[in-house]
């Protein structure tokens, strides 16, 4: 497979797991659902058909909820309310997305993380 065919703009996906524990709330807690954030920018709609899968697959995790926005509808208390946070860009030039880059640059800032 030649290097270009993997690497392709839109279509290689760059995703960042962060996990935001509740302490130990989750763990006296067990009923309620774990929270997993997908957030994604897409321009050509590949890398939200790859947010989607991703969605697909949490939620067929008993004990999974999952909310999917893109990059720029997600609010403080998306983040604050989030047990993991999975974020997927397009690849330009090996690097995320502008959009991607300003919401991790903005995190503590917008969000006040």
């Amino acid at each position: 497979m030649q290097r270009g065919q993997f690497l392709r703009p839109g279509i290689a996906v760059v995703a960042a797991v962060l996990l935001l524990g509740n302490g130990p709330t989750r763990a006296a807690d067990s009923t309620s659902p774990v929270i997993v954030l997908i957030a994604y920018h897409s321009v050509s709609g590949n890398t939200e058909k790859m947010a989607q899968a991703v969605a697909e697959g949490a939620k067929a995790v008993s004990g999974m909820s999952v909310v999917l926005k893109r990059v720029s509808e997600v609010a403080g208390d998306d983040l604050l309310f989030s047990d993991a946070v999975i974020v997927g860009s397009p690849v330009y030039v090996g690097n995320m997305s502008g959009e991607v880059k300003t919401f991790f640059d903005n995190w503590g800032r917008k969000f006040g993380l």
